[in-house]
């Protein structure tokens, strides 16, 4: 494991919302319990296009599945659906609550280096993760490698790229040098930059970024007033915010 792949999941700089509580949310989605995402939704739209029968799903920091969820709601080809997470507990949720659909396996994994040969499944999709993350350049060769058709990533993408440390904790929150002492990634990367590194993988004929704008905004208002969380993403006028950082909510597709 190298440098890069260490740091992805230490609490330090991979998601704010890596913790059992926010799992435990999690859990209700994929069972039902609570609505469906919105994006997840979007997704599973954007898959439905593309997906044949007997073709498998790969999802990249699969959370707890409840992106599953979406697809067997959405999707009428059948398909068979591997969860990847770097969290054991996260996993474990996930087991439990697909426990009853054969065509569903999950597993602990790295996305810097992903535990699969080449061309492993047909379609292979990564949401709400390289924001994240410290570096996204082999995250991405590692998702096309794994691919034999299509790669689908939603992130934050805009004109310009800005590498945001968002602090985790609050009054003591700095270190003598400046530092954070605990934060996570929450990274906008720009078009440019995505499409300079996409024309680097030799396996990619063609790509399309579009804006994702499949979203009902009073369902995310919605759930933001009910959130018990602090981080999550709120309405402004048609805008996704997250606290003060407006969301470029962006849908890369990559066809090999």
């Amino acid at each position: 494991m190298d440098e890069h792949s260490k740091g992805w999941g230490n609490g330090k700089d991979w998601g704010a919302f890596k913790t059992e509580e926010y799992a435990r949310v999690l859990y209700k989605r994929a069972t039902g319990e609570l609505p469906e995402m919105e994006c997840s939704k979007a997704t599973a739209k954007i898959l439905s296009t593309w997906v044949k029968d007997g073709d498998s799903i790969l999802d990249v920091g699969c959370g707890v599945g409840h992106y599953l969820r979406s697809l067997s709601n959405r999707l009428t080809a059948n398909f068979s659906y591997t969860g990847l997470d770097n969290s054991p507990f996260y996993i474990e949720l996930a087991e439990k609550a697909f426990s009853n659909m054969d065509r569903a396996t999950f597993c602990k994994g790295d996305i810097y280096q992903l535990p699969f040969p080449e061309k492993s499944f047909d379609i292979v999709m990564s949401n709400n993760v390289f924001l994240h993350l410290p570096s996204i350049e082999r995250p991405l060769r590692e998702l096309c490698r794994v691919s034999r058709k299509y790669v689908l990533i939603r992130t934050l993408v805009g004109e310009r790229s800005f590498l945001i440390q968002e602090v985790r904790t609050q009054g003591d929150e700095f270190n003598e040098d400046g530092s954070p002492k605990s934060f996570n990634y929450y990274n906008i990367y720009s078009q440019a930059y995505i499409e300079h590194l996409l024309s680097s993988i030799p396996e990619v004929n063609k790509w399309e970024l579009a804006p994702d704008n499949d979203f009902n905004p009073e369902l995310i208002s919605a759930n933001a007033e009910q959130s018990e969380f602090q981080n999550v993403t709120k309405m402004i006028g048609d805008r996704q915010v997250n606290g003060y950082i407006l969301q470029p909510w962006v849908f890369i597709k990559v066809f090999l």
